[in-house]
């Protein structure tokens, strides 16, 4: 074991000491030292480039952040001053005025339609009402005509009856027809009786939104002659705003 390492230390350096000597001369070389200047440039150039592509990346995505930044404050100032215009037209009296015309007119068609859907609620339940009335009659009337088939079947015939039943069956059903003639009359009187109230509302409802549309209208009117005439002495009322209304509150 000794004997070995000893002939590796002795014979290692016979070995060693030319491929380093050659290395040494091979790095001394001036080709080998002029490709590695050359490396060394390469490498240098591409850091720098790098570098400044980097800075002109970052300046460009600085300027185009900039740039959305100043398109979006210049489209919120537009659309601000657009809003500002467009509630002091809203604000001025003739367009008040307007306004006040068509929500009138939509004010009107609104209770025009629930005038008739109203209207048709009620033509609906009359319609029931007297349908439920003609099926009770043809009801009774059915129910009359099998108590009749009954009686014939059974051997019941008026004729053989004695006659103080007979008379006091028949004053029996007077009564009874003249009962059920009253019923059907009170009925019918207070089916009427609801149908003109019904009736009369609608038409005292129907005079109270043309008085009120006509009370608009001329006010309307006014405003519209107070606005065009140049020479009125007094001066047109100025509406308030909400700032103002908050500070009297």
């Amino acid at each position: 074991m000794n004997k070995t390492i000893k002939m590796i230390i002795t014979v290692l350096p016979v070995f060693l000491v030319p491929l380093i000597l050659e290395r040494k001369k091979f790095k001394e070389h001036p080709d080998v030292q002029k490709l590695a200047d050359t490396s060394k440039t390469v490498a240098t150039k591409t850091g720098h480039a790098a570098v400044h592509v980097k800075d002109g990346v970052v300046d460009r995505t600085q300027q185009v952040k900039s740039q959305v930044k100043a398109k979006k404050a210049r489209y919120d100032h537009k659309k601000a001053i657009k809003q500002a215009e467009a509630e002091e037209r809203a604000m001025r009296p003739e367009n008040v005025h307007a306004r006040g015309e068509q929500l009138a007119k939509q004010n009107s068609k609104g209770i025009q339609k629930l005038d008739k859907k109203l209207q048709k609620v009620i033509d609906k339940r009359h319609k029931a009402e007297e349908k439920a009335q003609a099926l009770r009659q043809k009801q009774m009337k059915k129910d009359l005509t099998r108590m009749q088939k009954y009686s014939k079947q059974v051997g019941f015939e008026p004729n053989t009856v004695d006659p103080d039943v007979e008379a006091h069956g028949n004053k029996i059903a007077k009564k009874n027809k003249k009962k059920v003639s009253k019923l059907d009359k009170r009925l019918q009187k207070n089916i009427q009786q609801r149908h003109k109230a019904e009736e009369k509302i609608r038409n005292k409802r129907q005079k109270v939104m043309k008085k009120q549309l006509k009370q608009v209208q001329k006010q309307n009117k006014e405003k519209q002659s107070d606005i065009s005439n140049p020479n009125a002495t007094e001066q047109p009322k100025r509406i308030k705003t909400l700032s103002e209304h908050h500070v009297q509150k």
